[in-house]
């Protein structure tokens, strides 16, 4: 299979799975860290201070600068065209990238940016007769090794007591340059691998195939866009290290370069239909961190957790469809039920603060919708969906002690999602309308948000009166644009087109909305609303969330759970 297409830097980074490498066009001072607008190779790892390893401007030292015009993916290979030369760029392995040109006189300078920080610097080194460099980069916690497989290369340096005040390495070559870059962590083995660019580019581009046809198909009008989701799912993926227990699809490689702890749930949801194996590692990721309280993490990557926040209790409902989609073995349903249940109490003994059986957010990074109007008033906060996933992962614990034969437990947890439905209508309905409280006072927190007709995902367990005035306010007071249903609706005054969680529309909110409709009988609407949403990413990419009204992608622009979203919308819709 052949496929080429334009490629946006600034907004989809370059990587490959498993990968620590990522290569990105960014802006002046990207995120206050004083570098010049350009291309340059990043590591996404955690336990780098400064993400920035190197500037890489294209041209000899000693000709002006050769400027960049088009930019393309051809399968997995990256092409930088100017006018007159061609740089390739592809992955060897997870930690090896290769840079060439072919026939022409070309250079490419990288300037390793070692003003930013102390004791950065190259030392150069003859290796089998090989003259290797290797950057030492404090700053990026990581060393990193070269060598022309064919060309040359100049260290350009300035060398002050510990560090050096500017380090650059210019390639060249007469007739084109062949750049080899390694990543080392602790201690380089001193091999000079010979590389062969080809197939080394057929290779990968076999690996990720392999990984895009596992996903659902979808029309022949959406094929380009369905091969670019893929791409966004396999790039972001970084092999097990550190704290991630697992190889891990984080969220992305441009800005939010770790896992919380629901998004990997999309995530998962999506590889479920035909790649159990990695649906099931996204899924238990998580919990691999979980600690003895039965609490999970908001957040991890490689070298750090996150606990002050928490998730949404989705995982409940994940399971649910994963153990439709495909079969899970006795042992895994024994060890997943004993963390969801562990997860499952930890809500039930940590998040009831005023005792009364129904469950609280302590701050909205908690809901997932950080700063939705939900939580304009002072938290704790009782929301409707945090009650309604809760419903639902009892069930599910429920559903999983059937199959493994434990009565007493399947008894226990389906009386206790029965009595918390039977609790949660009674207290956090209005007029047939889902309403929050503030949890110390039992006022009601005035909001337009979205987020209180996630508990529609209840379906048919809700009562009718209630399931149809929700429906009809959906349909009526304006939630539904163009391109999907907005997190806040738009006529209110707090609605802001860049608002985050207060008007853009959100992969996430809309795969949950759309299950709830279906399950409701509503399934042309969650129909309809499927399709914007794909027409959507077709036109904007995978953002991670996109102006209610226009469709434009808004913030991190190659968002994992977006694409894996895409894919779930489209089997389930199209």
């Amino acid at each position: 299979m052949h496929t080429r297409f334009e490629i946006d830097l600034s907004q989809i980074p370059f990587s490959r799975a498993f990968s620590y490498m990522a290569l990105s066009k960014l802006p002046e001072n990207w995120r206050g860290y004083g570098n010049n607008e350009g291309i340059f190779l990043k590591n996404i790892s955690g336990s780098a201070p400064d993400p920035l390893i190197a500037e890489i401007t294209f041209g000899s030292e000693d000709v002006q600068k050769d400027e960049i015009e088009h930019v393309c993916m051809e399968n997995t290979v990256l092409s930088l065209e100017s006018v007159k030369i061609k740089y390739e760029c592809v992955f060897a392995d997870k930690e090896t990238l290769l840079i060439r040109t072919d026939g022409k006189s070309s250079g490419m300078t990288l300037d390793f940016i070692t003003e930013s920080g102390p004791y950065d610097y190259i030392y150069e080194l003859k290796n089998n007769g090989i003259n290797c460099f290797v950057a030492n980069c404090y700053k990026n916690n990581c060393s990193y090794v070269m060598w022309a497989q064919k060309g040359r290369i100049c260290l350009d340096q300035k060398w002050e007591e510990q560090s050096s005040l500017y380090s650059k390495l210019h390639v060249s070559g007469e007739d084109g340059f062949f750049l080899v870059i390694k990543e080392v962590v602790s201690e380089w083995d001193r091999v000079c691998q010979v590389y062969d660019f080809d197939m080394c580019a057929l290779k990968i581009d076999r690996e990720f195939f392999d990984f895009a046809d596992k996903y659902p198909k979808l029309p022949d009008e959406y094929r380009e866009t369905a091969l670019l989701a893929a791409y966004v799912n396999w790039s972001a993926y970084v092999s097990r290290r550190g704290f991630l227990t697992r190889n891990a699809m984080l969220m992305s490689k441009n800005h939010m370069c770790s896992i919380w702890s629901w998004d990997n749930c999309f995530n998962a949801l999506a590889l479920s239909y035909f790649n159990p194996e990695a649906a099931w590692e996204q899924y238990m990721i998580i919990f691999d961190v979980q600690d003895a309280s039965g609490r999970i993490p908001d957040s991890i990557n490689d070298s750090n957790i996150i606990w002050n926040y928490c998730k949404p209790p989705i995982h409940g409902w994940t399971l649910k469809k994963l153990m439709l989609n495909m079969d899970i073995s006795r042992e895994r349903l024994e060890e997943v039920f004993e963390k969801l249940e562990k997860h499952t109490l930890w809500w039930m003994n940590y998040r009831d603060f005023d005792k009364n059986g129904l469950y609280e957010y302590c701050h909205g990074n908690d809901s997932g919708w950080d700063n939705s109007t939900v939580f304009a008033a002072e938290p704790p906060i009782e929301a409707p969906d945090l009650q309604a996933f809760l419903v639902i992962q009892m069930e599910t614990l429920a559903d999983i002690c059937d199959k493994l034969g434990i009565i007493e437990k399947s008894v226990k947890w389906r009386t206790e999602s029965k009595e918390l439905l039977k609790r949660f209508v009674e207290n956090n309905f209005y007029d047939n309308m889902p309403a929050a409280y503030q949890s110390s006072t039992r006022n009601m927190v005035k909001n337009e948000s979205l987020l209180p007709y996630m508990c529609l995902i209840l379906g048919e367990r809700l009562p009718q009166d209630c399931r149809i005035k929700m429906i009809e306010q959906l349909k009526v007071k304006g939630f539904l644009t163009e391109y999907g249903f907005a997190t806040e609706n738009p006529a209110s005054a707090y609605y802001r087109s860049d608002g985050y969680w207060r008007g853009p529309i959100w992969a996430p909110s809309t795969v949950l909305l759309l299950d709830g409709l279906a399950e409701c009988g509503e399934y042309e609407l969650a129909k309809t609303a499927a399709e914007r949403f794909i027409k959507m990413a077709k036109k904007s990419g995978f953002a991670e969330n996109y102006d209610a009204l226009t469709g434009e992608g808004l913030r991190d622009r190659a968002y994992s759970w977006t694409a894996s979203s895409f894919f779930i919308l489209a089997r389930e819709y199209l």
